[in-house]
């Protein structure tokens, strides 16, 4: 099995250690490929980066329009 060396930024430790307890992962290794098994295909499908420095901004799903409010009556029980 091929084997690669990640650094975890110090900022990052307490939350790793907060996911080893949680999910049960023996090590920092072990929490990384549960992270990459469990979100790596939702973080590629989602993720988008303009071809600038700044993320794109993401397109309302629906919009809304509040010119006449829908009313509704309460029930009676």
């Amino acid at each position: 099995m091929a084997q690669t060396r990640a650094v975890l930024p110090a900022r990052f430790v307490p939350l790793a250690d907060e996911l080893l307890a949680a999910t049960g992962a023996n090590d920092y290794s072990t929490l990384i490929g549960i992270l990459l098994s469990r979100y790596g295909k939702h973080l590629l499908s989602t993720w988008e980066i303009a071809n600038c420095q700044q993320a794109t901004v993401q397109q309302p799903i629906a919009s809304v329009s509040l010119e006449q409010p829908e009313t509704f009556t309460p029930m009676e029980f």
